[in-house]
């Protein structure tokens, strides 16, 4: 009795043995006064208190089914501590009585000793089988009570003339005394191997009392020992689990079977590829696995070394951790036992923390048997069943790649999974068996086989039957029809029975019909309700599962009630952890089908879980601990159930109590469900924030309550108690981006920790430092830019004075110190002042490789990436880019975290910049599903991929799908809270605009900007310079450009105003604003008053800073050219020559704005050539030759001959080549009369065009003929007058 261990590990069931009558007040105050204490005690070790008492009422089904001593005993033998209890009523008994007989006969083939006490009452055999037949063996407590007490019962019931309480305490006959008094004594004798023998106790509060005591004594014994003892054998425990679920289903195979012969063909290859066991659900995966395990080891066992697992059939079967560590174990043992070793009592490693050491010892262990002459088979039954332990693990992660050679490999999954197959067959090429259907052979064989077990046969047509219909040859739908044929009673009516079964055309309609038969067994008269239909839905809308002590509490089933029902249908279900599953997804798509297909009553049961679930959150203290482990099962049901039921207030108030918050947040792994469930409420982020303070508020004051009641003067101060509290709330509120909370929180705990200073040890110090650094974070992501640089200088200053030499310093004070140095590098960058930002970027990142902190290594390269990104230099990005992706993959080996999904967005930007489009819209998309697998569809950082990918669908000129993609992007970070100044939504919002202005929806753009200009400047006067200076300067152009078209001037002018001041002005503005001033001030077109207030350049001015911008230059020269204002157009294009770089260029531009003049200023044009000649480069040929024949036909427009000439022949002097101007030339002698020099430049002129006489002549050609006529005219002309 000294090494008593709970048979279960999670549940502790205690059976209450006494006759029916006389014994109602024993029961009643051991239910009310004494099993709430030992449901606490029990929880505290997470172990469930099942109290099993048969004596509550025998059902009529167990009576006539003559199953009463059966269902008793089987209880007992899974309960962990006896406790019985007599009056002076023996109990029922009789070798006459043919009911009582027949239950013996019954129970005789499972309990053979049974046949040697006939004569002796059920509750005696509860004695005997619990204690008597071998002392000792499970610990009890037996109790007989006073005779005095039930002789003065019998008397008061006599004088009330109370027939039945006389009779519940009046014994049945003299041999039943004899019975109990011979029972009495060999109880006594037994007293040393008890926890107590009592013989005469005086009342039922006493006998409650004494059973209370000696349990108390067991579990206080038990439970604190189970801890540190349950894992002694615990590899033999597991083992035994297994081989119980393979034996289960080793009936469903012959020798022959092709499936059969199929697998073990593999044990003759010498190198195999793994191989992929696959088929429909029930289709017999885990059968064919069985029986081939079962093969192996019968006849391959000298030349194989086999271990296996059943994924969901054994005690934490489902952790990848815990399936590769104890195939590990199972390994290890082996070799222990070639080498001639004893089994090792504790097993190597206890908690899992790495999959790849795992792996690693895994294939050691592997190569150590391959070394002992064998080789290795690993089978996984059922790896699609796997739990996943978070939401961001690749599939399969956990299944070893690389195994030594010649280990086979083997697991089957259902061929549903298609993710699984797919990772399976095409990414690891696995070698694929799909699972045949049965043969009709195959299907008779075994139904006779599994009927004969049990003592019954079919008829040759009745097995016809079975064996024909096309549903049958699926083995688990053989399976359940041949255990309804074996339950079924009434052998007259079993062809209807199969019939009726046999019209079920699948599993799940099959399953329909178990409930059915299950409703009809197991229907109560003294139990309300549905019992099956409770059972079935309460588990089917659960969200783990639920155990049998939370759906017997929860319905009042009494445990004569509830144990008939849940040995019959215990084979389709599995525990998980103490929690009760469907073992079949078709049993539970039949409980759907059959029953919640009603919503009303779908909802009525979801209602029962939020009930129950609430009540044991009201019986525990509303002082919350944060290792309150009685909250686990709460907190992941109650609130998802409020959810379901729309229940909103209430949702909010599980949600916001502390304890529930504290489970859900550890740890991280349901923080995506909170988010969810208050997503789900509708309530914005603000009041969720507030809600929360308000609890701790409360919190705080019953804490303050409470310790002035209990006079505690050394108790730790209420506000430093709820820290951790304010702490889950900030990581909630980090999570969904929600910073104005994260900001309120901090501040909160801060002010805790200044408040109570004198109390402040170091670790809170630490707190204060933690808080301090993580405001400066918040600060940075509410674009505070300034305060959180402060206050991160603050805290690194105290973190660079721990830390005075990084070689020698503390990992975690050196990661502290890196982070810091990352923080105020990531403002720097924000503000673009990239330099900085480097400097302190780089200084983290030493931080982090002395420390080989991976993380943060990969964190700084990303930020690195980014300056880059924003400096231009996108290889060296890509390169920061990758680095950190390996380095995060290391780190988060077989998940694909939230900052892979940043990453993959960030290289994404990478190939977009690097026109890499095709590449940029997959890291698009795979950092969308990482990003969706993490934190859901609707969060905040989804919107960043979402905006990059609008760019995409911009270059595609797919301008409606941007704006689609900017704008859902846009209302996520609405409904989500983020702040206006948060950089990212600003971007998007500008980003919509920018899509607008694509589409020419121009009056949709100036309803949308003005407001986010407005806000823009707001933040800009409030020193949130960096978001205006962040923004496009072009749309801002365009949109001004069109106010100033729709006369929107003083809007205009305003905007400019602002613009100019900022980082982002470009010299467009400085002409808008210019255009604006002068219609403004001057409307009634006056002399142009220009307004440079506020500091502002005038146009001028902004040429000084920008001398070759076209826009200024074209805006300049094309208002003094209009304005005929050569004196000044002249200076100015002799002030802007030295600052331009390309003269010609510049030349050519003033010579546009003169060709595209509303009036052409001929007079303006010749003065400004004529300068312009004399500030030509020697060099620039084509320039003279351009500025020569300008100034020449200039001079003949203004009908200056002689002076064009002059021009004229110096074009011809460099364009020798050239007839025009010969040509020209030519002309301007005739004018002046000089007609024997212009014949000779003529003539040239001809010689130049190679005019031959031939009758094709070009238009100079036709011109120099032309001329030449003239000539000769003028010539003749001359001559006559002379």
């Amino acid at each position: 009795m000294d090494d008593m261990k709970l048979k279960d590990p999670r549940t502790c069931r205690i059976f209450f043995s006494s006759p029916f009558g006389g014994m109602e007040e024993e029961r009643e105050e051991l239910t009310k006064k004494y099993f709430p204490q030992i449901h606490h005690f029990c929880n505290k070790y997470g172990v469930n208190f099942v109290a099993v008492d048969m004596r509550w009422g025998i059902t009529s089904e167990a009576s006539a089914s003559s199953q009463v001593i059966n269902i008793c005993l089987r209880e007992l033998d899974r309960s962990d501590f006896f406790a019985g209890f007599f009056g002076q009523r023996y109990g029922w008994h009789g070798r006459d009585d043919s009911s009582l007989q027949d239950n013996f006969d019954n129970a005789v083939g499972r309990y053979p000793w049974l046949d040697k006490v006939r004569d002796r009452s059920v509750t005696e055999l509860e004695f005997l089988h619990g204690h008597l037949n071998n002392p000792g063996a499970l610990p009890a407590v037996l109790c007989f009570r006073n005779k005095e007490y039930d002789d003065k019962e019998r008397e008061e019931g006599k004088k009330r003339g109370d027939k039945k309480h006389v009779f519940k305490y009046s014994t049945e006959s003299d041999l039943a005394t004899q019975l109990m008094e011979d029972l009495k004594q060999r109880c006594s004798q037994t007293k040393d191997k008890t926890y107590g023998v009592h013989l005469s106790y005086p009342n039922p509060q006493e006998c409650a009392k004494i059973i209370f005591d000696a349990i108390w004594k067991y579990l206080n014994k038990v439970l604190p020992q189970q801890q540190s003892t349950e894992t002694e054998t615990k590899r033999s425990i597991l083992l035994a689990q297994h081989d119980a679920f393979l034996a289960s289903r080793q009936k469903m195979y012959g020798v022959q079977d092709k499936n059969l012969s199929s697998l073990l063909s593999l044990i003759n290859k010498e190198s195999s590829s793994p191989l992929l066991v696959t088929g429909t659900s029930g289709c017999g995966k885990s059968t064919l696995l069985s029986v081939f395990i079962s093969k192996v080891k019968s006849e391959y066992r000298s030349q194989f070394c086999l271990v296996y697992h059943c994924v969901g059939h054994a005690e934490d079967s489902t952790d990848p951790g815990q399936i590769l560590q104890r195939l590990t174990d199972e390994l290890e043992f082996a070799v222990d036992v070639m080498e001639g070793r004893r089994e090792r009592t504790t097993p190597s490693k206890t908690e899992v923390e790495d999959v790849r050491d795992i792996i690693n010892q895994l294939s050691a262990n592997i190569s150590q048997v391959q070394s002992k002459g064998k080789q290795c088979i690993l089978v996984i039954d059922g790896v699609d069943k796997v739990s996943k332990t978070s939401r961001t693990e690749e599939v399969l992660f956990w299944l070893p790649r690389n195994l030594p050679d010649g280990t086979k490999m083997i697991v089957s999954a259902n061929s549903s999974q298609s993710d699984i197959v797919e990772e399976l067959v095409t990414n690891r090429s696995y070698d694929k068996l799909e699972v045949q259907e049965l043969s009709e052979d195959l299907r008779q064989e075994v139904s006779e086989k599994m009927l004969m077990e049990v003592g019954k046969e079919l008829s040759p047509s009745q097995m016809r039957k079975i064996k024909e219909s096309n549903a049958a040859k699926n083995p688990r739908y053989l399976k359940v029809l041949l255990n309804e044929l074996i339950v079924f009673g009434y052998f007259r009516l079993l062809d209807q029975k199969i019939d009726s079964l046999l019209k079920s055309g699948s599993v799940d309609e099959l399953f329909e019909k178990v409930l059915e038969r299950l409703e009809e067994d197991y229907r109560e008269i003294e139990f309300e309700g549905n019992l099956v239909e409770q059972v079935t839905c309460a588990i089917c809308l659960s969200r783990q599962g639920m155990s049998e002590a939370e759906l017997t509490d929860m319905f009042s089933v009494p445990s004569h009630i509830w144990s008939p029902l849940f040995f019959s249908v215990e084979k389709y279900f599995i525990d998980q952890r103490g929690l009760i599953q469907f073992g079949f997804s078709e049993f539970r798509d039949a409980v759907k089908r059959k029953y919640l297909a009603d919503e009303n009553l779908r909802k009525k049961y979801v209602q029962c879980i939020a009930n129950y679930f609430e009540g044991q959150k009201q019986k525990l203290s509303k002082l919350h601990t944060l290792k309150n482990s009685e909250f686990a099962r709460i907190s992941l049901e109650l609130p998802f159930a409020y959810q379901t039921l729309h229940e909103t207030e209430k949702l909010a108030a599980t949600l916001c109590d502390l304890s529930v918050l504290s489970y859900l947040i550890d740890g991280n792994r349901y923080i995506t469900e909170v988010y969810d469930l208050w997503k789900s409420t509708g309530y914005p982020w603000d009041e969720i924030t507030e809600k929360y303070l308000a609890v701790v508020d409360l919190q705080v004051a019953e804490l303050y309550i409470n310790k002035q009641e209990d006079g505690g003067v050394d108790q730790e101060s209420p506000g430093l108690m709820v820290i951790d509290d304010l702490w889950n709330i900030n990581r909630l509120l980090d999570y969904v981006h929600y910073f104005n909370g994260c900001e309120k929180v901090l501040e909160r705990i801060l002010d805790i920790n200044a408040k109570n200073y004198n109390e402040v040890n170091k670790s809170k110090n630490l707190t204060r430092e933690e808080a301090l650094y993580m405001l400066a974070v918040v600060y940075h992501h509410n674009s505070k830019l300034q305060k959180s640089t402060e206050i991160h200088q603050q805290v690194l200053e105290i973190r660079e004075k721990r830390v005075p030499d990084m070689s020698t310093a503390d990992k975690s004070d050196l990661a502290k110190l890196g982070h810091s140095y990352n923080g105020i590098g990531t403002n720097y960058q924000i503000t673009a002042d990239y330099e900085k930002a480097e400097e302190y970027l780089k200084k983290s990142l030493e931080c982090a490789k002395i420390g080989n902190a991976k993380n943060d290594m990969a964190s700084c390269y990303q930020n690195l990436g980014n300056i880059c990104l924003a400096t231009g230099d996108y290889h060296k990005a890509m390169e920061h880019f990758e680095e950190a992706i390996q380095l995060t993959k290391e780190v988060f080996f077989g998940h694909q975290p939230l900052s892979l999904g940043l990453l993959y967005n960030d290289l994404g930007v990478c190939c977009r910049r690097l026109n890499q489009v095709d590449n940029a819209e997959k890291y698009y998309q795979m950092s969308l599903d990482v990003k969706r697998n993490t934190v859901g569809n609707r969060h905040p950082l989804l919107c960043q991929t979402y905006v990059s990918l609008s760019f995409i669908e911009t270059s595609k000129n797919n301008y409606q799908k941007a704006l689609e993609y900017n704008q859902l992007a846009a209302e996520i970070y609405r409904e989500s809270g983020t702040p206006e100044n948060d950089v990212n939504y600003a971007r998007c919002r500008e980003n919509i605009i920018l899509n607008l202005i694509n589409s020419n929806r121009m009056a949709d753009v100036v309803e949308l900007y003005i407001p986010f200009f407005e806000f823009l400047e707001k933040e800009m006067n409030s020193g949130n310079v960096h978001l205006i200076n962040g923004t496009l300067p072009l749309v801002h152009a365009d949109i001004v450009k069109y106010l100033i078209q729709t006369k929107q001037d003083e809007v205009s002018q305003r905007i400019l105003k602002t613009l100019i001041k900022t980082k982002i002005v470009i010299p467009i503005y400085y002409v808008y604003l210019d255009e604006v001033n002068k219609r403004l001030n001057n409307p009634g077109e006056r002399a142009p008053k220009a307004d440079w207030s506020e500091g502002a350049m005038s146009v001028d001015e902004a040429l000084q800073k920008w001398p070759a911008d076209r826009r200024l230059l074209e805006y300049k020269f094309r208002n003094l050219i209009d304005a005929g204002n050569s004196g000044t157009l002249i200076d100015s294009f002799n002030d802007v020559c030295p600052r331009i770089y390309n003269f010609g260029n510049l030349l050519n531009f003033v010579w546009e704005m003169f060709a595209t003049s509303k009036i052409f200023n001929n007079k303006m044009f010749l003065e400004f050539n004529i300068n312009a000649l004399n500030h030509l480069p020697e060099n620039d040929v084509e320039c003279f030759l351009n500025c020569v024949r300008n100034t020449a036909e200039s001079y003949e427009r203004e009908k200056q001959p002689e002076k064009a000439l002059r021009y004229y022949k110096q074009w011809a002097e460099q364009d020798k080549d050239n007839p025009q101007p010969y040509l020209k030339v030519c002309y301007c002698l005739a004018m002046v009369g000089d007609i024997e020099e212009a014949k000779k430049y003529c003539t040239q002129a001809k010689e130049k065009a190679n005019m031959d006489g031939n009758n094709d002549q070009t238009d100079i050609q036709q011109k120099i003929l032309t001329m030449w006529n003239l000539l000769e005219e003028a010539e003749k002309e001359m001559n006559k007058e002379s």
